[in-house]
């Protein structure tokens, strides 16, 4: 393999591009460790070396660090560790590390996040924001029938902050903006409907 360029990412790190359209985010003790500069050949076993011994490691630690603050999806790890430049090989081995002692569990954060956020949105905004998560649409799906979203007590709090009784007669101005904004906040017609005790206009 032959480094083909060296470019500097920020004080600290660089990117290093290989003639095998390979591309690795190093620190300057590991350019000096390898011997890497623009134009220097590194072989087949020193950058087995550098993976293993290195880029692997590193990877690790990355995921573990970033699971102490906060859960995280599968698809969110591997969309870090892409962002910040670990080749496939070591993202594959990072990942496989934390599933096989269980640091991640995608259906257990999803129980949890429908637990967290299930009182306060709404099953539209709970489903978008748990695809953005990278959650599995048929997990999200099993889940959200086994722990059905209270749509309907939802829109009576946020009447209630808005000092509107259910089934208070609005005019049609201010029905048509109210249901407007709830429906812009993902809940469907129907809950709508029967908190507001008529039909929506459109």
């Amino acid at each position: 393999m032959i480094v083909t360029s060296i470019e500097k990412l920020d004080k600290k790190r660089s990117r290093v591009l290989l003639d095998q359209d390979l591309a690795l985010v190093l620190y300057p003790g590991d350019l000096r460790k390898f011997s890497l500069m623009e134009g220097s050949e590194l072989s087949k076993e020193a950058y087995e070396r550098l993976l293993n011994q290195v880029i692997k490691p590193r990877a690790r630690e990355r995921l573990l660090k970033t699971l102490m603050v906060s859960d995280k999806t599968e698809k969110q790890l591997d969309d870090l560790l892409r962002r910040e430049g670990y080749p496939a090989d070591a993202i594959e081995d990072a990942l496989e590390m934390v599933k096989k002692y269980h640091y991640i569990d995608d259906e257990a954060y999803a129980e949890r996040y429908i637990a967290s956020q299930g009182k306060r949105k709404s099953r539209r905004q709970l489903m978008a924001d748990m695809q953005k998560k990278g959650f599995d649409r048929d997990v999200i799906d099993k889940l959200l029938r086994e722990n059905p979203v209270d749509e309907q007590a939802q829109i009576e709090r946020y009447l209630a902050q808005k000092g509107i009784t259910a089934g208070e007669e609005l005019s049609r101005e201010d029905y048509g903006k109210l249901t407007g904004r709830l429906a812009r906040k993902g809940y469907s017609y129907e809950s709508i409907s029967k908190v507001l005790k008529r039909e929506p206009f459109f």
